[in-house]
């Protein structure tokens, strides 16, 4: 069984033009599942216009992020992502960004865990801002991303968490009911921290 790799060891501020993108990877993955190559989907979309984007800047921008994304998805769960509930598509599609984005993978552990543990409080905004603060103050590189960067990155972080359906604004977190079939295919591809930090657990 082939496993998704590795997480990037650097951060990124590349999802300041990168959101959730469910439906978009939802349509790559279901091509991928039909044996297209990447090159064969990047033509296909560009000639169909997929995504139903307005300009060809937005098609390349987005395609090149969704095969990022796809590329860290094992076979099964390129075949949730296509063909899965939507409720387990979404959490598919979370654990691409998270496995292809260190900072976001770490927002996910540091905030939304926490707050599945507490269970009592939603995440907000402000959640957000001391998030970027505190990394500010630990990395030199976000220290120097620019102050519209930083604010563009916490709107699209809590946008996701919310396309995500794991966020409902000002409403507390708790921890998502995942389909025991993907549960179970997490555990047995070893991604404990990606269900801990989802869950609130250990």
């Amino acid at each position: 069984m082939s496993q998704p790799g590795p997480i990037p060891t650097e951060y990124t501020a590349i999802m300041t033009g990168e959101p959730f993108l469910h439906f978009e990877l939802k349509i790559v993955a279901q091509m991928r599942l039909k044996g297209l190559s990447s090159s064969e989907i990047r033509e296909l979309v560009k000639a169909d216009n997929s995504f139903q984007h307005k300009t060809t800047k937005s098609i390349a921008r987005v395609l090149k992020a969704v095969l990022r994304r796809l590329d860290v998805l094992d076979d099964r769960l390129v075949e949730l992502c296509a063909h899965g509930n939507l409720s387990s598509s979404r959490i598919v599609t979370l654990f691409a960004i998270a496995k292809t984005n260190l900072l976001f993978f770490e927002f996910l552990e540091e905030v939304f865990r926490e707050k599945c543990a507490l269970g009592n409080t939603p995440l907000t905004a402000k959640d957000v801002r001391i998030f970027f603060t505190q990394k500010s103050q630990q990395s030199p590189l976000v220290a120097n991303w620019s102050e519209g960067t930083v604010r563009k990155l916490r709107q699209v972080y809590l946008k996701t968490m919310i396309d995500s359906g794991l966020v409902i604004p000002d409403e507390p977190v708790s921890a998502p009911i995942i389909d025991e079939e993907l549960y179970e295919h997490l555990k047995a591809i070893g991604e404990y921290r990606f269900l801990a930090a989802l869950t609130g657990g250990m």
